[in-house]
């Protein structure tokens, strides 16, 4: 069993950076990458920086600034795409892959990215632009700002809850915390759970991230099709 003063060295690199407002972000995020985000304080970090608290004061005024500021940092990695090439379906498609992409460096972090899409202008390009392609597509303010929230939240889920991830768990024990949910899948009753027992490795293990996101995304873009073809039909 690892002790947590040992779990707590092994999230600090060997060189500790200069003590700044980007060090202590850096710092919160690791932390919450390999314990979890409730592993995350200013007196958890000042003790991996080796001063006290009251020093991290002068960087962030308190933990909520702290998390405000993990969100944001999560966020401010996107590369919006160009209106010219987000256009449609691939233009959504283009979105909702950047945006994976920045959630997944940090899954453990979702709901603090979720909190801030709307208050950094990184999450605020990156909505503007779904808005867009949904209202030239066709669809109404509401069903646009409908659809752009189904996008958000279908990253999130994708995300945070991809089998296997277990990212409330510290590190060191998340594969046997995944071994016990296989196992207690293999041992249901298979002849009144034969798909259960069938798919308990598969409900419980990821083996190919890239296409368990792709099909997430084309699952959202599916049904975002779906809707405008109706909403034509209806119209007509």
């Amino acid at each position: 069993m690892i002790s947590p003063s040992t779990r707590r060295a092994a999230a600090k690199p060997n060189a500790e950076p200069p003590l700044s407002r980007d060090a202590v972000v850096d710092r919160g995020l690791a932390i919450a990458d390999t314990e979890g985000l409730s592993g995350v304080s200013i007196r958890r970090i000042a003790q991996d920086f080796g001063v006290t608290p009251m020093a991290l004061y002068w960087h962030v005024k308190n933990k909520d600034e702290l998390l405000d500021a993990m969100g944001d940092r999560i966020l401010e990695v996107i590369q919006i795409p160009s209106e010219q090439t987000a256009l449609g379906s691939d233009g959504l498609r283009q979105l909702l892959s950047v945006l994976i992409d920045a959630l997944r460096r940090h899954p453990g972090c979702t709901t603090l990215a979720q909190a801030r899409i709307l208050q950094c202008d990184t999450g605020r390009q990156l909505a503007e632009q779904a808005l867009r392609i949904l209202r030239d597509s066709g669809f109404s303010v509401q069903q646009s700002s409908n659809l752009a929230r189904a996008a958000l939240q279908t990253a999130l889920v994708l995300v945070a809850d991809r089998p296997g991830a277990e990212t409330a768990v510290p590190e060191e024990e998340r594969d046997a915390v995944m071994a016990g949910k296989r196992a207690a899948l293999h041992n249901l009753p298979a002849d009144r759970f034969p798909n259960l027992v069938e798919c308990a490795d598969s409900l419980t293990d990821c083996p190919d991230e890239s296409e368990y996101y792709a099909e997430g995304i084309e699952l959202y873009i599916a049904g975002v099709q779906s809707l405008a073809r109706r909403r034509v039909v209806t119209a007509g």
